[in-house]
């Protein structure tokens, strides 16, 4: 199961150092048991009581984590090192006295990676998590899992210590002021900063290259060496030429990092992905293909790195404010995903990355799966509220339906415009308005878009993000020569319309057959077979999904087509190889899109200011 999150925290102007700042130590040469100690040195504080705080919630992930269930051995501490009274009033705060007297607190942090007593059911999202593992030499380290911060201090700056052994080396997006062979120091400027930037240690596997005017980094840790820094850094290369171009010629920040974790055993939450930063990218994946891993690194950096718009450079006051304890959340995830994940469609589209077939291929599956999900409230309330159980269980729609407004807004911007603005256009201009030091006010965001566009614009916002009204797409698509129908029927080839599963040695095999096909019925499945190989090509879990689709691509009706199965025959476990003429048989396809063969001379202009051909 992929799982797609975003993390983005943005902060206040950079400040100079003072006597006022944090100065925190992780020691990761002192780990005991899959656990870290920490040390703050704290602000001169001139109140006799004050709380210390850990993240309940962190922006982006839309749920809550509750890291302070990760702190053991809380002790607070004078000059002198005295032990100062306090008391833990919930799971991410303690109250402490004498708070004047106050110079260190220090406790232990736990791996969220691994279970541990008290734990509970409320798994971590790896790439929101951390990892202590001494004997692998490997630590992640999402900051805001670590450090927390003196409620009414929080912007206060920040000087970060790590020591650790001197054959790993970390990578982060945060800016270093020293270092040596067993320590270095960062800084940050409030909390903000420091909770936006992950750090790595590991074995180094570092690459960094000049890409469109930033300096970008690839760490990757691989336990069994599948996958090198190279590697990604080869893949993404042209992915983000094509980004600096689709956002006017350069990137917009000064540097990137991406942090990669492969895992080779299954992880505690169950999935897989990454979680977006300011400046960075984190990233947890399997061991795989390492072709198909660079693979899949691409196709989510397409989407997080678009990031440093949305929410990086236009985000609301719930975001540039926010609570870490009780948060009020922005009416606008729209925005801060659907658009991401819109843009990182379009981009591989307009610049050859990918072609038409291909996105509309991934924009109709977005228009099923938000069929999954039951939209009877406008967007705007639905990101409000999205803490709520109810709507956290849709959350996946912000990928779909989000992406799918971004769509539609997009043709109306350039049709509505005669071709003068597009979506990114929009984005540009709203970004040199606000920028990372300036919010917009939740309920002004619609005419602020108006203003910079026109009435038409902020009438389709008002009536498919402001309301719950369906999107026009017959309509809307219509206007750059695609059709959409919600439903065609059409003879396809298939592979049978067996159901597949994985057993316990993570084989494909035939779990079900109770809507199998004419072509199934020939081939001749039965409940129990483990596929070995479809037309010669092996099958496992890495090549099932690739084999089966080159199979729809390649194949014609009469072709001949062989299936190796392992079965039980008469008490005996067998191989037996299954043969039929390939079939097409009559589907029903719902939210079909295609290009319009004769397009009008209007539909034509507009698909060209679309595809950027104008």
């Amino acid at each position: 199961m992929k799982k797609f999150l975003l993390l983005l925290l943005v902060g206040f102007s950079s400040g100079s150092f003072a006597q006022n700042d944090y100065k925190i130590n992780i020691d990761l040469t002192k780990t005991n048991e899959d656990r870290v100690p920490v040390e703050i040195l704290v602000p001169a504080l001139d109140i006799d009581t004050v709380e210390y705080h850990m993240a309940k919630i962190v922006p982006g992930t839309y749920s809550i984590s509750d890291f302070g269930r990760f702190v053991d051995e809380f002790k607070a501490m004078d000059a002198e090192g005295n032990e100062l009274p306090f008391e833990k009033i919930s799971t991410n705060r303690w109250t402490i006295s004498n708070a004047r007297q106050l110079s260190k607190i220090t406790y232990w942090i736990e791996d969220s990676f691994d279970e541990f007593k008290g734990y509970g059911s409320n798994k971590i999202f790896e790439p929101g998590g951390m990892s202590i593992e001494a004997d692998k030499g490997v630590f992640v380290m999402n900051t805001f899992g670590f450090v927390g911060y003196i409620d009414g201090y929080k912007f206060n700056p920040f000087e970060l210590t790590i020591n650790h052994n001197e054959e790993i080396k970390g990578a982060t997006s945060l800016k270093k002021v020293s270092e040596t062979t067993t320590s270095d120091v960062y800084i940050a400027d409030n909390y903000n900063f420091l909770a936006d930037a992950p750090i790595m240690y590991s074995k180094p596997d570092i690459v960094t290259k000049e890409i469109a005017g930033a300096e970008v980094l690839v760490s990757v840790y691989s336990p069994n060496k599948v996958l090198s820094a190279a590697d990604v850094m080869d893949n993404i290369d042209e992915l983000m030429e094509a980004q600096a171009k689709y956002l006017g010629g350069e990137l917009p920040v000064d540097r990137y990092a991406y942090l990669i974790y492969l895992f080779d055993s299954p992880s505690i939450s169950g999935s897989w992905g990454a979680l977006e930063h300011s400046y960075s990218s984190l990233y947890t994946l399997p061991e795989m293909d390492p072709q198909r891993i660079s693979q899949t690194v691409k196709d989510v950096a397409a989407h997080e790195f678009f990031h440093i718009v949305t929410p990086l450079n236009i985000h609301s006051e719930e975001i540039h404010d926010f609570n870490y304890i009780e948060p009020e959340m922005s009416q606008h995830l729209w925005l801060y995903e659907g658009v991401t994940e819109y843009a990182s469609q379009h981009v591989q589209l307009k610049y050859d990355l990918y072609d038409l077939e291909d996105f509309l291929g991934e924009m109709r599956s977005k228009m099923n799966q938000q069929d999954q999900y039951n939209v009877d409230i406008p967007y705007t309330e639905f990101s409000e509220n999205i803490l709520e159980p109810k709507n956290e269980q849709r959350y996946g729609d912000v990928y779909a339906g989000g992406a799918l407004i971004a769509w539609c807004l997009d043709l109306t911007i350039i049709k509505s415009t005669n071709g003068q603005m597009d979506l990114q256009s929009l984005l540009r201009e709203l970004s040199k308005q606000y920028g990372p030091k300036k919010a917009f006010k939740d309920e002004e965001l619609f005419d602020e878009i108006e203003k910079n566009t026109n009435a038409e614009v902020g009438d389709f916002l008002r009536t498919y993000v402001g309301s719950a009204e369906k999107l026009p797409y017959s309509k809307v698509l219509g206007w750059a020569g695609i059709r959409y129908s919600p439903e065609s029927k059409e003879s396809v080839i298939t592979a049978g319309k067996f159901t597949p599963s994985l057993n316990e040695d993570q084989e494909i095999f035939v779990a079900g057959i109770n809507e199998m096909n004419d072509f199934g019925k020939d081939l001749g499945f039965e409940v129990g077979d483990v596929l070995l190989e479809w037309n010669g090509n092996t099958i496992d879990l890495e090549t099932f999904s690739q084999t089966i689709q080159s199979f729809y691509n390649e194949t014609n009706e009469g072709d001949k087509v062989t299936v190796l199965v392992r079965r039980e025959v008469k008490g005996k476990i067998k191989e037996v190889k299954l043969k039929a003429k390939a079939k097409k048989v009559k589907s029903s396809q719902k939210h079909a899109l295609e290009v319009i063969e004769n397009p009008s001379p209007e539909q034509q202009k507009i698909m060209s200011f679309w595809l950027g051909e104008a």
